[in-house]
C-alpha cells in the first residue's frame, strides 16, 4: 500500500513569511493539530504542542492583552520544526509507519517528486490498516496502566502545562470521588488559546476550570477486547483515546491512537518476519 492512499489531502498550510496568529487559525483545520510551513518546498511543521508550549512558557507568570497579540505578532520561523522529516506520495506505507514509531513522530507531511507538499498521514490515517489484519491482540497488551489524571477544578492553563511537562496529548478528568468525569485534550486547550488570542481576553485561558471545557462524553474499552476493534472505535468516533474504566468509574488504563500504531507496527512485523 503507497502513502498516498491513505494520505490527508490539502493539509493547512502558511508561508515562512506567515505570522504566529495564522498558524494558530489554521492548526486545527480537519482535525489535524498541525500547520505545514513551505515556500515552494517544506520548510517546517508547526504542531498543537508547539503552539500550546510556546504561549505557555511565556505566560508562566501570566500575561496580559499586549502580551498576548505580542505573541502571535511573531513569524512563525520561532516556532516551526525546521527541515521536517517526510515521506513521497509513492513511499510504502509500512516504511511510514516505521519511520513514526521510530522516531515519535505523530505525523508526517507528504511531498510529490518535485518535494511539493500534498498532503499529511497522521496515527490516525494508519489505524485504517487494522480492518485488514486479523484480531490476534487485545487491548491488555498495549494499555497504558498508569493513567495520569487532572482534577475537574484545576484551572485549564495548569492542565495545559501537565500535558506539554508530561508528553500527553490528553488528561482524564476526574472529580473529589477519582470518578472519571470528562477528559480534556491539547487539541481542547488549543481551541479555548486561539479563541482567547482572536477576542484578546487573555482571562478566557488562564481563568477557566478543566470541567468547563472538558469532554463530558466518555468512550471506553473492555480490556480484553481486540486492538483492531479498539481502533476501529477511534475511528468512528474521530478520538484519540479509549479508557478502561473499574466499576466505580476510575481509570484502570488507557489505550491511545500512539499505543496502536506501535501494535500496528508490531503485528505487521510479525507478519513479515
Amino acid at each position: 500500500m503507497l502513502v498516498k492512499t491513505l494520505m490527508i489531502t490539502n493539509p493547512p498550510t502558511v508561508s515562512v513569511s506567515s505570522k504566529l496568529l495564522e498558524a494558530f487559525k489554521k492548526v486545527n483545520e480537519k482535525g489535524i493539530g498541525r500547520v505545514i510551513v513551505e515556500d515552494n518546498e517544506i520548510r517546517g511543521i508547526i504542531s498543537t504542542r508547539d503552539l500550546l508550549n510556546y504561549v505557555v512558557e511565556r505566560c508562566e507568570k501570566g500575561c496580559d492583552r499586549g502580551d498576548i497579540f505580542a505573541l502571535v505578532d511573531k513569524d512563525v520561523k520561532y516556532v516551526m520544526t525546521p527541515n521536517p522529516v517526510y515521506v513521497y506520495e509513492n513511499d510504502d506505507v509500512l516504511d511510514a509507519l516505521t519511520l513514526m514509531v521510530a522516531r515519535n513522530f505523530g505525523s508526517l507531511p507528504v511531498v510529490n517528486e518535485m518535494k511539493k507538499v500534498t498532503g499529511i498521514v497522521t496515527e490516525r490515517e494508519m489505524l485504517l490498516i487494522f480492518q485488514d489484519l486479523d484480531q490476534l491482540f487485545s487491548v491488555k497488551k498495549f494499555m497504558t496502566k498508569r493513567v495520569t489524571s487532572v482534577y475537574e477544578d484545576v484551572s485549564v492553563f495548569d492542565a495545559t502545562k501537565l500535558m506539554i511537562k508530561r508528553g500527553f496529548r490528553r488528561l482524564p478528568v476526574i472529580n473529589e470521588s477519582g470518578e472519571v468525569v470528562g477528559i480534556i485534550t491539547a487539541a481542547d486547550s488549543l481551541k479555548l488559546l486561539t479563541k482567547t488570542i482572536l477576542k484578546n481576553e487573555p482571562e478566557m485561558f488562564f481563568n477557566k476550570k478543566v470541567k468547563e471545557v472538558a469532554t463530558n462524553e466518555i468512550y471506553s474499552i473492555d480490556p480484553e477486547k481486540s486492538i483492531n476493534e479498539a481502533a476501529a472505535t477511534m475511528l468512528m468516533k474521530k478520538i484519540g483515546s479509549l479508557l478502561i474504566l473499574d466499576s466505580k468509574n476510575r481509570p484502570l488504563g488507557i489505550i491511545t491512537e500512539r499505543d496502536l500504531i506501535i501494535a500496528l507496527h508490531y503485528q505487521l512485523h510479525l507478519k513479515t518476519s
